[in-house]
């Protein structure tokens, strides 16, 4: 019996690999972007720095957005990159993330389902736009769902396999999430876990004496760690930042700059499900025409339902607040992907002409991109990467004209989307890194800042510039007060959004030279300046 099981389950050194392959060419050739990517390997460097392993700290200041589990494994993964913070250590949790959750969804998915379906749960969810997105960022939401999604993985397994050793270790995992980002790193696996026992009358099932020492085992991780934050003298303001504002002001929408109304998700849903949204109505008809797939229906809606109606309820919404929802939709796509060859053939035409025509319009719009933007990049990148999304369109054409929307059709589909993102991470994306990163003002750093003197930032927090330059960064909000400090270096850099620099323009521009540094969507003029030589 435990060998059939094991015969079930995808095996984690292809789950490695196969992780390796698809984001391993934009974790190695894409740069770190803005803004979160460089702000959580500059913090965690700071955290290095400084000694500082139970606060976080930017430029100088505590950082209390975010628990240190993060920052943790960032300067772990530093031992894979030779101690250097760049790229690769900066996303290794999300590769250690990505693992977790991929392996954890294809076992609830075999449990549930079976072994082709699981195997196809794990195509569908790494060809979906959100989980692809942010396989490849350095961001805790990939880490976030791992931990999520393999305490779900151990709670449903000790359903069937009662062993105390699995809750126990679910909600250890649980409180590793907290430690990722908070308190939903608890609340998000135990309501999706109790949604769908009451989904499919199984509500007693939930009614174990797990749920009255295991939230307390969860919460025991992150308490210990700020009994000890404490012990280490961190100020009184940054628990008053970390447990309410950051968490109460977030649900409130008065904290984060994300504040969205409630049907915010309604429109991100269809989108950050592509190409696979394509395909839910008929496989919606095709799931509840059959008795037996109900339950399983029913499953997956609560754990959709559940995710997507808590963070609508808080104030502050962004998209990637719901990854968690996207394993359900794989798993609802994947059970019925045998069957969609029997739909209708109408159905079946206009479903594949909507996806393959989607498919087509990207590449010319891949295509032109160059010509539209002028952007300073290469333009080859764009225009190989354009080239293979319309042969792909043809390719899955003629395919489905032979073989209409089986299983066959489906392999070509999810082939296609998986070698569109390798192209993609490993060659579109890293040509931006020009204008992604800031290249001129990282060069000149090294030679007008001293080791040890800080880059000044006036009234601004860019933590992508301080790691670029290697530098920490020191915010100045005030002309009189960067004025002086200006003065008691005599040489360095300050930079300035460029809105705000037409605003003092005329205080510091005898200084020095002025150069401009675009960055994303922002723009910058650095300042390299010399206070001695100006009376």
């Amino acid at each position: 019996m435990a060998q059939r099981r094991r015969d079930r389950q995808i095996p984690i050194l292809f789950i490695v690999l196969f992780c390796v392959a698809v984001w391993g060419g934009q974790y190695g050739f894409r740069h770190l972007w803005e803004p979160d990517e460089a702000r959580f390997t500059y913090i965690s460097k700071e955290m290095k720095q400084r000694g500082s392993w139970l606060v976080p700290y930017r430029d100088g200041e505590f950082y209390a957005h975010k628990p240190p589990l993060m920052f943790w494994l960032i300067n772990a993964g530093t031992i894979v990159t030779g101690g250097r913070f760049n790229h690769i250590s900066g996303r290794l949790p999300s590769l250690l993330g990505l693992v977790l959750a991929l392996w954890a969804i294809s076992r609830i998915a075999a449990q549930w389902t079976d072994r082709p379906t699981a195997w196809r749960t794990f195509f569908v969810l790494c060809t979906s736009s959100l989980f692809w997105q942010k396989g490849g960022m350095g961001q805790i939401d990939m880490l976030l769902l791992g931990l999520q999604l393999t305490a779900l993985h151990l709670l449903f397994k000790s359903d069937i396999e009662p062993a105390i050793w699995r809750p126990a270790l679910a909600f250890i995992f649980m409180g590793l999430a907290i430690l990722a980002k908070g308190p939903v790193g608890l609340i998000i696996p135990a309501g999706i876990y109790v949604c769908v026992h009451l989904a499919t009358g199984q509500g007693k099932q939930v009614m174990s004496a797990r749920w009255l020492w295991g939230p307390a085992l969860a919460l025991a991780l992150p308490a210990l760690w700020l009994m000890a934050a404490k012990w280490s003298g961190a100020p009184d303001a940054y628990f008053q930042e970390l447990l309410f504002d950051q968490n109460l002001g977030r649900l409130a929408g008065k904290f984060g700059g994300h504040t969205q109304p409630i049907y915010y998700f309604l429109k991100y849903l269809p989108l950050d499900f592509l190409p696979w949204t394509v395909f839910v109505p008929i496989v919606a008809i095709q799931i509840w025409k059959r008795p037996e797939q109900r339950q399983l229906l029913y499953r997956l809606i609560a754990w959709m339902a559940f995710v997507v109606v808590f963070f609508s309820l808080s104030g502050s919404k962004r998209n990637l607040y719901i990854l968690s929802a996207y394993p359900a939709a794989a798993m609802l796509v994947a059970a019925a992907m045998p069957r969609l060859s029997s739909v209708k053939i109408n159905w079946q035409v206009a479903t594949a002409y909507v996806m393959i025509t989607i498919i087509g319009l990207f590449g010319l719009f891949i295509l032109y991109l160059p010509w539209v933007e002028k952007l300073p990049v290469s333009a080859w990148p764009p225009i190989t990467t354009g080239m293979v999304f319309i042969g792909g369109a043809v390719l899955l054409l003629y395919q489905f004209r032979r073989h209409r929307l089986s299983v066959r059709w489906f392999f070509y589909f999810m082939g296609f989307f998986v070698t569109a993102e390798i192209l993609l991470g490993s060659v579109l994306m890293p040509a931006y890194n020009p204008i992604k990163t800031p290249v001129a003002l990282a060069r000149a750093a090294p030679l007008h800042i001293a080791p040890g003197k800080p880059l000044l930032i006036f009234h601004a927090t860019e933590e992508i510039l301080s790691l670029y330059c290697d530098r920490q960064g020191l915010r100045i909000n005030h002309p009189d007060a960067l004025m002086a400090k200006m003065k008691e270096l005599q040489t360095g850099i300050v930079v300035f959004h460029r809105s705000h620099w037409f605003k003092v323009k005329h205080l510091f521009e005898k200084y020095g030279q002025t150069h401009e540094q675009r960055v994303g969507s922002q723009l910058f003029i650095w300042l390299v300046f010399d206070t001695s030589e100006v009376n």
